[in-house]
């Protein structure tokens, strides 16, 4: 019911998708998953605002700096980026997250610890923390149960975050996935009930009925973002599993979209 008539549905709503992915991924193909067919996917079901960071920022700091502006440029006035800060080039990614701060289309700064081999509580990560905290720039990051075949998510553990947040009390912090997997995404939850300026996004393949309704109910939905994780996952189903949720429907509002315009300050 919900899907089939989603368009129509998301008409009254503010949506905010604060995690997508743009630019190619060597070595995977994605059908659907050029930046103009992402983008027409996000405009067609009701997305007023995207926040993206690119796949080549993920490994290549330089060709990053490079591609992300030129993209957010062709999508001005939708479109806003992450730049990507790599722990194991600090020093550059330092330099240029200063030049990014002067751009107005850099709202946040993603990083990924599991792609980076590189634990977030490393020296690496200690200037970084420090930069973003004293400017009040919102930090994405890459979270998961360390409990899974992938052995590199032991470095995006949520709880490998806690002593930063306790330095750093006033730590934009958002942890994507929400932990990932099983019962690492109830664990989150206390994270949040302990960390009042900690987030999260469901973005991805996070498929568990009953999730989003425990969040709300302990810690209510203003930390509570809406991601897709585009290109991959399909954003009808994200949107569908936000209205299908059995909560209030300011919590409804607030999770699509409302939230986001205040963490990121965006204006529709």
């Amino acid at each position: 019911m919900v899907i089939n008539n989603l368009e129509n549905l998301v008409r009254d709503y503010i949506i905010v998708d604060t995690h997508v992915h743009l630019g190619p991924l060597p070595n995977l193909y994605m059908p659907s998953g050029s930046n103009s067919n992402i983008i027409k996917l996000l405009k067609k079901f009701g997305v007023k605002k995207a926040i993206c960071a690119t796949h080549s920022s993920l490994s290549t700091v330089n060709f990053g700096s490079v591609e992300l502006p030129s993209i957010l440029e062709e999508y001005k006035g939708f479109l806003y980026g992450y730049f990507v800060f790599n722990p194991n080039f600090e020093e550059l990614s330092l330099k240029i997250l200063e030049n990014y701060l002067n751009k107005n289309l850099i709202v946040g700064v993603k990083i990924h610890p599991s792609w980076h081999f590189c634990y977030p509580f490393d020296k690496k990560y200690e200037k970084f923390w420090d930069f973003v905290t004293e400017r009040q720039i919102p930090v994405l990051t890459h979270s998961w149960n360390p409990d899974v075949p992938n052995k590199a998510q032991k470095y995006s553990d949520p709880f490998c975050f806690e002593d930063i947040i306790k330095k750093h009390p006033l730590l934009k912090l958002i942890l994507a996935h929400a932990g990932g997997r099983g019962e690492m995404l109830f664990k989150v939850i206390t994270l949040l009930e302990n960390y009042p300026n900690l987030y999260v996004d469901f973005a991805g393949d996070i498929f568990v009925p009953g999730l989003i309704e425990e969040y709300v109910k302990r810690v209510g939905s203003k930390r509570l973002l809406f991601g897709t994780d585009m290109p991959w996952v399909d954003i009808r189903f994200q949107i569908a599993n936000v209205m299908s949720l059995d909560i209030d429907e300011n919590d409804k509002r607030n999770i699509l979209g409302l939230n986001a315009l205040k963490l990121f300050n965006l204006k529709i």
